[in-house]
């Protein structure tokens, strides 16, 4: 019996507008009549959930987020963070001293804000204009001392974000938990944060089996969600990886494809 399904964001939960349908918004109010606990669970940051989970209705006592690719879990109502991961400042300076010689955005997030090293890109205004957030310029090395970060990225163009990639030192596959989760985008994340611990950790905090939690999922960094769960399930879009990992394969994100799994392997 499935009693809490993780659902990640873009290109799952969200249509190519993104958007959340009729269909599936039923889906997930039957689901949430039937017992069962939704848990968003995105690389986004808090703040660019929220209008979503209001939408769903998602913001009460019970309900909790997954947010900046398993960096942080917060309760919906308070905001109260019940589990994180952080990169300390010195790597920061660390990670930002890499991108000199390319032309790319060096990103990072506290709990709220979208900070930003350089000069502003168009894939950086893109980045931030799907999230609803409004960047801030903020050098690294003028990071307050009592601030968190939880995440850095580097935004650019694909081609020079695949250049840039290919001189990423091989250490830093062992101390942090690099990943590109889109063709734009290459995220550097605290060793031990992704979203399959941090829904491990969620649910243990429930009391919930992970034998009865399902997750939806497209993208790469969805893979460690896919290996947490034994009820995972890819997107009709999703990429091979994430098809291969996948126990089920859905319809994509324009045929309402989480309607269509919480239906057939979560309410059926």
């Amino acid at each position: 019996m499935i009693k809490l399904i993780a659902i990640d964001m873009d290109g799952t939960l969200l249509n190519n507008a993104h958007q959340i349908t009729k269909n599936v918004k039923d889906s997930i109010f039957d689901a949430i009549e039937a017992g069962i606990k939704i848990v968003l669970c995105t690389g986004r940051p808090s703040k660019a959930v929220y209008p979503y989970l209001e939408q769903l209705d998602l913001s009460h006592q019970e309900d909790y987020i997954i947010s900046l690719n398993g960096t942080i879990v917060q309760k919906t109502n308070t905001q109260e963070i019940v589990y994180s991961h952080k990169l300390k400042h010195v790597e920061l300076s660390e990670i930002d001293s890499i991108r000199k010689n390319f032309a790319v955005n060096l990103t990072f997030f506290d709990e709220t804000h979208y900070f930003y090293t350089g000069k502003k890109t168009e894939k950086l205004l893109f980045d931030a204009a799907i999230l609803g957030m409004t960047p801030i310029h903020l050098d690294v090395k003028d990071i307050p001392e009592e601030m968190n970060i939880y995440k850095a990225m580097f935004v650019g163009e694909p081609t020079e974000l695949d250049r840039f990639v290919k001189t990423v030192p091989k250490e830093w596959y062992q101390k942090f938990y690099p990943i590109r989760s889109l063709s734009y985008v290459f995220e550097i994340l605290p060793k031990k944060a992704n979203k399959g611990d941090a829904l491990i950790g969620l649910a243990d905090l429930l009391g919930i089996s992970m034998s009865e939690v399902m997750a939806i999922g497209d993208g790469e960094n969805d893979s460690d969600l896919m290996h947490a769960v034994v009820e995972s399930v890819a997107m009709g879009n999703a990429t091979t990886t994430i098809k291969a990992a996948a126990k089920y394969e859905t319809k994509t994100n324009e045929e309402d494809g989480v309607a269509h799994a919480i239906y057939q392997w979560a309410l059926k």
